[in-house]
């Protein structure tokens, strides 16, 4: 799944707000709905009684009785009654307005440009509003309504100087405390050049520079521990009141990243079953060349352990494999791979040795003690597409799934997430990946009906007139394909005139090296990969460089599954703060890795438009 910068309206906007109207925020979930049962009924009576009471005073009083609209509105956006609230704004003519409603008037009405994810109106909206006299309260919600509007826009840039702004403004602790830790999760969700750019600029504050000067070191040494702490101490003395240093020590990030786990014995438990051999061989052979790179003073066993299955039972050995490698001295464990393997050792008993799996629990299952959990999971890709879209502006979908297995799990974690994030699926079609021509389902996708015209020839005489068709408003394609389906259906989605809605896909649309011919038909497609696929500076890495020239065709078609045993060795002494740092990230081969609220490993990935057979980069730090 791809972390992009959020979309949703913050609380620290809504508490400036609310101190300016005199109002107490109540927050909620972008998405959710409010219903009795969910806030207690005194609160929900009183502020429906106090809705009545200006509605009723602003009647009275007639039109021209400004501060009662305004409160009105106010009262209105608060409970997501979008409408109401542009209704009454529009009934007000802004030039008649006192410049202290004028004023209150503008950010109300950027507050509404935001909860209608239009960032660049509530920016204009705000611009040159300083100009009028803001007290505390109003200039907190100033800077706050330019960080939600540049995240929205995706710029981290001007996103980051506000929060910088708006920390000198906060009072409340808990507020504060919030913005620090936006600041840092932006920082750390950007790229070491980009940060290496915004360094080099002119003008920056010291405070600025300090965070800027902070992050570059996590980047750098963050497989280096003690050059870490080294570098943040000669970071403390150049800036010794520096307001980040307060966050180090409140969420643990120097304690944590300085002293990481380190286990001397690891079991790295993989299946034994053929079908699983090539798999497994790369995971195995991904693994040990982390381990053989390592050029820190770690240096740990690794004791490796065959799963068998039963094919009388169907059940693995995984619980006295388990059981095995605890006698024997591990202090941790990669693996198993397998579901049914994962599955059976969770349900058997608590895990008394931390665990990093090779796999996903179901949803079913609640979090672990001492588990987490690591895969390439095609559901995370398909949420990521989601974001992607989303992020880009995009709200209304045509969704192309094939008709199998893997095709379901795609389209329920797509359009789940899609739902979530507040767009809608127009249209659904599955496709069978073994067919050739899928005319009549793109037809049907794209709402495109023959039977409008008298025969085939005349529906296409008239389809090279007509404009790009739109399905009721679609502005976006999904499409969950391989690469041998993608190249058949892209090129009849353009002979429909679908060339003008974007296509997203997942990581699987394209076979991991570069064929230029190969890829001529994904012209134009949107796509997520990780970094040892895309990034061309990953693939200086030492390690990957020596698998590539040690399994060169194995490697070259099982990238992704190197990477991952790759990964799940370099990321075991960064567990711990990965799991209680909130917005910690770790720089992998699969993916730029933070964990959730599962105690699962989500991918951060790269994105990238095929053009002339070739990928371009996306900066996912700009939108498209």
């Amino acid at each position: 799944m791809t972390t992009f910068p959020q979309r949703t309206a913050h609380l620290l906007s809504l508490v400036g707000f609310s101190i300016m109207l005199g109002f107490t925020y109540i927050p909620f979930a972008k998405g959710t709905t409010r219903s009795l049962t969910t806030e207690q009924p005194e609160i929900w009576i009183e502020r429906e009684s106090r809705l009545n009471t200006i509605k009723n005073t602003s009647l009275a009083n007639g039109s021209q009785n400004y501060d009662y609209q305004l409160q009105a509105a106010a009262t209105f956006l608060q409970d997501k009654q979008l409408q109401k609230t542009q209704e009454i704004l529009e009934s007000i003519a802004p030039e008649n307005l006192s410049p202290a409603l004028t004023l209150r008037y503008r950010l109300l009405a950027a507050q509404l440009a935001l909860a209608e994810r239009n960032g660049k109106q509530a920016l204009i909206l705000v611009k040159d509003i300083k100009n009028l006299d803001l007290n505390l309260g109003q200039q907190t919600t100033l800077y706050s309504i330019r960080v939600e509007a540049y995240e929205l826009e995706g710029d981290l840039l001007a996103a980051i100087r506000n929060r910088i702004q708006l920390e000198s403004l906060l009072e409340n602790t808990q507020a504060l405390e919030e913005n620090q830790r936006n600041l840092w999760y932006n920082l750390m969700s950007v790229s070491p050049d980009t940060l290496k750019a915004w360094q080099n600029q002119r003008a920056l504050s010291n405070s600025f520079r300090g965070w800027l000067d902070l992050a570059q070191l996590f980047q750098r040494y963050q497989l280096q521990p003690s050059d870490l702490q080294q570098a943040i101490h000669e970071w403390q003395v150049r800036y010794p009141s520096h307001p980040a240093f307060l966050l180090l020590l409140r969420t643990g990030i120097f304690t944590l990243l300085t002293d990481p786990f380190q286990p001397a014995t690891i079991a790295l438990l993989l299946p034994a079953e053929k079908k699983f051999t090539a798999a497994v061989k790369a995971i195995r052979n991904g693994f040990f060349a982390a381990y053989y790179g390592d050029n820190s003073h770690w240096r740990p066993t690794i004791r490796y352990y065959s799963i068998k299955v039963d094919p009388t039972t169907n059940k693995s050995n995984i619980r006295s494999i388990y059981q095995r490698a605890q006698e024997e001295g591990a202090e941790f464990i990669v693996g198993p791979l397998t579901k049914e393997s994962l599955t059976d050792l969770v349900e058997a008993k608590d895990l008394p040795i931390p665990t990093l799996a090779l796999n996903y629990l179901e949803n079913a299952y609640q979090p672990v003690e001492k588990l987490y959990q690591f895969t390439l999971s095609p559901e995370d890709e398909a949420k990521g597409m989601a974001e992607r879209a989303w992020y880009d502006g995009h709200s209304n979908a045509l969704t192309l799934v094939p008709n199998n297995l893997w095709g379901q799990r795609m389209k329920n974690a797509l359009t789940q997430r899609w739902k979530q994030l507040g767009g809608k699926t127009l249209a659904l079609q599955t496709y069978d990946p073994e067919e050739k021509d899928y005319s009549l389902l793109i037809q049907r996708l794209l709402n495109l009906d023959k039977r409008k015209f008298q025969d085939s020839k005349e529906f296409h005489q008239r389809l090279a007139t007509l404009e790009p068709p739109q399905h009721l408003g679609a502005d976006v394609i999904f499409l969950a394909a391989f690469p041998k389906q993608a190249q058949l259906l892209i090129p009849q989605l353009r002979f429909y005139r679908a060339e003008n809605l974007p296509v997203y896909s997942s990581s699987h649309i394209y076979d991991g090296y570069l064929d230029p011919n190969q890829n001529l038909d994904l012209d134009g497609v949107i796509f997520s990969d990780m970094p040892w696929v895309l990034n061309q500076n990953s693939q200086r890495d030492p390690g990957y460089q020596s698998l590539a020239a040690s399994y060169p065709e194995d490697f070259k078609h099982l990238k992704r599954l190197y990477a991952l045993g790759y990964d799940s060795y370099r990321v075991i002494p960064y567990l711990n703060a990965l799991h209680q740092i909130q917005g910690m990230t770790f720089e992998g081969a699969t993916g730029k890795l933070r964990m959730d609220a599962e105690q699962r490993l989500q991918r951060n990935l790269i994105w990238a438009r095929f053009k002339g057979g070739r990928f371009q980069l996306l900066n996912h730090e700009t939108r498209n």
